[in-house]
């Protein structure tokens, strides 16, 4: 899993009405996106090349009759995340369909075959590990490239503790639990210690907290 930095929106409006405009279009050159914007060439020219800077826009040549090729400006496939999507009401209506068609065990299998892919990559990567607190930091930097911003932190010599302060599968997770309890299933394997989930998101808390204890001992596990 590499680290992959989520593209941002712009916060100079006439960038984002470029960026607008080219999703709109199949290519658009600066003297195009000028007259469209109703400014310079060259003061589209400066907002072209921060798009660009920023990893938000490409260029091809394009041929003319006479004189210099033209550059042609597109969308890059990073720039595709700054609109909007609606992805988690999509899984969360198919699988509501599955639990209607097929009942709450077909949807349960499915979201436990996602939970074992991601077990199974996480675990690959703590095969490294050398130590235990080296387990809990790559599983939780594993988790945080995942898109859970998860921090981990050491409370005492046997205790530590994963934040995780955002859910990408939140709208899922609101309608099917079990994607919860699978995820604090996931940690108790892969670290072969109880945990226990002393915060909740989906509670009104304003992270998923996991205390890990690096015992035989059972911490009263809370999925």
């Amino acid at each position: 899993m590499g680290t992959r930095v989520a593209a941002s929106l712009p916060r100079n409006g006439t960038r984002q009405t470029i960026l607008n405009l080219l999703k709109k279009s199949d290519g658009l050159t600066a003297d195009q996106l000028a007259d469209q914007l109703g400014i310079t060439t060259m003061a589209v020219r400066k907002h072209l090349a921060t798009l660009e800077r920023e990893g938000l826009v490409e260029t091809t040549p394009s041929r003319r009759p006479v004189g210099r090729p033209a550059r042609v400006y597109r969308l890059s496939r990073r720039a595709d995340e700054l609109f909007p999507k609606q992805y988690d009401l999509l899984v969360t209506d198919l699988l509501a369909d599955l639990l209607e068609l097929d009942g709450p065990g077909k949807v349960e299998m499915l979201l436990a075959r996602r939970a074992e892919r991601t077990r199974a990559e996480l675990e690959h990567r703590l095969a490294r590990a050398r130590s235990f607190d080296e387990r809990v930091q790559i599983l939780a930097q594993g988790m945080d490239e995942l898109g859970y911003l998860a921090v981990w932190e050491k409370l005492d010599d046997s205790t530590y503790l994963v934040s995780q302060y955002h859910c990408p599968i939140r709208e899922v997770a609101s309608a099917f639990p079990a994607a919860c309890r699978l995820e604090a299933q996931m940690y108790r394997d892969l670290l072969g210690v109880e945990i226990e989930r002393s915060c909740h998101l989906l509670t009104g808390g304003h992270c998923c907290c996991y205390v890990i204890r690096a015992t035989d001992t059972p911490a009263g596990a809370c999925a």
